[in-house]
Parts: structure tokens; sequence; C-alpha cells
């Protein structure tokens, strides 16, 4: 513990909703929340964990792209070969912001541990076009 904080390792989890059959991964930085996941749906929790152990093999040559959306505010991406392999979940008001959340994910994913267990999620709305295509 630091300063009475408990503190939590990050992890990578794999997950799917219970109205599809593909899976995600997700890391979920050490304050909870998630950070980034997967630009493409899976097809199996072999795959998935396939990806995780590529990712963190190749995250330090991935290339960071930083973008402003139609709402000004900033998103992250990171790229092989101009190919989205991880996105930063949610935005930020700030580029700096982005930056940092990018920076975090590139620090934290050769560190974090995967979780074992395929979690399940209700999903609460219809999921978007884009995350429908499945990586091959």
């Amino acid at each position: 513990m630091k300063g009475g904080m408990r503190t939590v390792a990050p992890v990578f989890q794999i997950y799917r909703f219970s109205d599809d059959d593909v899976v995600w991964w997700r890391l979920v930085s050490p304050n909870g929340r998630g950070l980034a996941r997967c630009t493409l749906a899976l097809p199996n929790l072999e795959a998935a964990r396939a990806s995780v152990e590529s990712v963190r093999a190749s995250v330090e040559s991935l290339v960071p792209v930083l973008r402003l959306t139609d709402t000004y505010r900033w998103r992250w991406l990171l790229t092989e070969d101009d190919v989205p392999v991880v996105q930063g979940i949610g935005d930020q008001d700030r580029r700096v912001r982005c930056a940092n959340a990018c920076r975090a994910f590139v620090l934290l994913a050769p560190i974090a541990a995967v979780d074992p267990v395929l979690a399940t999620f209700r999903r609460t709305a219809a999921a978007p076009v884009t995350a429908r295509r499945t990586a091959r």
C-alpha cells in the first residue's frame, strides 16, 4: 500500500458481449478504468490472447496517431503499417492529455498481466457498424 491506497496492477481483460460470438480485449489501467482496446473483434479466446501477445511484443514499434474529433476532442490510435491496432478508450479535451494516455498504454502494456477469465458483458446499446468487423 502506498499512502493508504492499494495499488492495482494493470491487466488485459478479454471479454465478449452476451449477444455476440466475437471477443475483444482491453487494457484496464491501475485506476480501474479502461485505457485502450483492440480495434477489431476477434473470432475466439485464443485469437484474442494471441493479439494481446502480439501487441505486447511490438508495442514499442507501433506508431501513435492523435486525431481531433468533430467535437474538438482528441483520440489516439497505435498503428502498424498504417493499420490501426490499438485505440484509446474515450477521448480527451487536450492534445497533451491524449498523448499522455497513449504513452501510458505503451508503458503499461508490456508489464500488464492477462486475466485468464473470459468476461461477458450485457450490451446496453447497439454495436457501432465499425465494431462489427472481425479480424481474420
